[in-house]
């Protein structure tokens, strides 16, 4: 991989594999009312971006267009994993869309971009299986630790609603990557700003329709929850601009990877699970699966 993607590809992994920790105890209203502020921080750091490293004169309403239609299958995607985690808990619901999401991403990579289409066989197998090799891994990562305390009974509905999610958040920056296409020049410190626009608006009509207000409990938390939406614009930013230095199959697949970042944090970190125990071992053996199976994904070349 081209060391400006490797270094992309470290702040994504960094940055989405730990926003959720400012805010993982804020109490909020409802599942939304936290998509909401994850929204808000991300327009607030896009909209620094645009105007400070980015020419906004650049930002057309046909440019608006394509990441604000990525933005508002954003939020469904936030409200599909948000109603999968509250009917069948995180562990499975992240189970789920996990490697939906990474499936959708390298499938929109190869039929609307032809990416690996071409590519000969030896690449196909080593691509093939470093897939594996990422599902298995996050899979492990993900079920190690058993079940969760409290966890719901089985529901359809939630094992329908995590689909949804991994499908729509496998998807929502498929707009961009087109236009990208399109457009010869246009960088994703332009597209974010009409993304995070989409984001907000889509979180905030569905907050709307919830009919909480999304409060918290003091100042402290909503900077908490805000300081989530900034790391995850972070992760957002140098997803976009990796995927546009190596593709898209390849890019938002090593992104997914984050789990791992998640993983060695709840061991080392949070001790949960604790160092030494068999869900540490098992989560720490598809971190290994996961992270072979990234960098062959990513050191890959059409031509081999």
């Amino acid at each position: 991989m081209e060391p400006l993607g490797i270094l992309y590809a470290l702040i994504t992994v960094l940055a989405w594999g730990t926003w959720l920790a400012p805010s993982e105890k804020v109490v909020l209203p409802n599942a939304m009312s936290r998509a909401f502020y994850i929204a808000v921080g991300n327009i607030i750091l896009s909209t620094l971006v645009l105007f400070t490293v980015a020419d906004p004169s650049k930002l057309t309403a046909a440019v608006f267009l394509y990441p604000f239609l990525g933005g508002l299958i954003w939020s469904l995607g936030a409200l599909c994993a948000f109603s999968g985690i509250a009917r069948i808990g995180m562990a499975k619901a992240f189970g789920i869309w996990a490697p939906l999401n990474i499936l959708t991403g390298f499938a929109w990579g190869m039929i609307l971009f032809g990416e690996f289409l071409k590519a000969g066989a030896l690449t196909m197998t080593l691509a093939a299986g470093s897939l594996l090799a990422i599902i298995a891994g996050l899979l492990m990562i993900i079920f190690s630790g058993g079940a969760e305390s409290g966890q719901q009974q089985k529901s359809t509905v939630g094992f329908a609603f995590a689909i949804g999610a991994g499908v729509l958040w496998g998807t929502y920056f498929v707009p961009t990557a087109f236009l990208a296409q399109k457009v010869a020049g246009l960088s994703g410190w332009i597209t974010a700003f009409p993304l995070a626009v989409g984001m907000l608006v889509g979180s905030g009509l569905l907050v709307a329709v919830a009919r909480q207000a999304p409060k918290c409990a003091d100042g402290m938390a909503y900077v908490r929850v805000v300081s989530s939406g900034l790391l995850w614009s972070v992760g957002n930013f140098a997803m976009l601009l990796m995927v546009a230095v190596i593709g898209m199959a390849k890019g938002f697949t090593i992104a997914q990877m984050c789990v791992v970042v998640n993983a060695l944090v709840g061991i080392f970190v949070m001790k949960n699970p604790a160092p030494g125990t068999r869900a540490a071992n098992l989560t720490l053996i598809g971190v290994v699966l996961a992270t072979i199976g990234g960098v062959v994904l990513g050191n890959l070349k059409a031509g081999m």
